[in-house]
């Protein structure tokens, strides 16, 4: 049984990073992750700080698979970010408690074309702008919805507050998604109407 045991580790050792291609992903995709850290923190020292501890946690941790690289790098700077920012996030739990969300499909997940359309838009838009528009709770989920595909449930574990919360601030982040989506539409059906 032992030529069993040896072809499975040469092969599993082969499917993970190694840490130049971990410090590689961080450093290709750091504006990437600077960005998703920066919209959770509001601050770009403390979003600075979520990518290089992202970093150097995988690079103690159990080295990730090669695919899933990129994946691991965006939960692990979210998760820093989150740790950084988690209690200020908290504090706006009290805004959502008596509200309610009647839309069926912002429980859903997005499928992949849209939430990398999402995704590019979160990244593209004016930071300043998402920040002014949206607060840190809602910030927060929006990121680990759209750039992690977190469920209702796993924002309720990582953010420590209720479901019922996490429902009723996703609500308010998935229409202003929606909306911004469908504002280069409305803004390109406006200037052909002007001609």
């Amino acid at each position: 049984m032992s030529w069993f045991h040896s072809s499975i580790t040469a092969v599993d050792a082969r499917n993970h990073a190694s840490a130049a291609e971990i410090v590689a992903c961080f450093r290709d995709k750091t504006e990437l992750l600077n960005r998703l850290a920066f919209l959770i923190t509001a601050d770009r020292a403390n979003a600075k700080k979520a990518v290089a501890q992202a970093c150097e946690t995988t690079l103690q941790g159990n080295s990730p698979f090669c695919d899933w690289l990129l994946e691991w790098a965006k939960v692990a700077t979210i998760s820093a970010a989150l740790s950084h920012q988690g209690k200020a996030i908290r504090m706006y739990e009290a805004m959502y408690k008596d509200r309610r969300c009647s839309h069926g499909e912002h429980v859903c997940q997005l499928d992949d074309e849209r939430r990398a359309d999402s995704l590019a838009l979160i990244v593209q838009m004016d930071a300043q702008t998402i920040i002014a528009e949206l607060d840190p709770l809602c910030r927060a989920i929006l990121v680990l919805r759209i750039a992690i595909r977190s469920s209702i449930q796993d924002c309720s574990l990582r953010l420590n507050v209720s479901r019922a919360v996490v429902l009723a601030a996703n609500c308010l982040a998935m229409t202003w998604l929606d909306y911004h989506r469908m504002k280069p539409l409305e803004d390109d059906h406006n200037v052909l109407h002007s001609l």
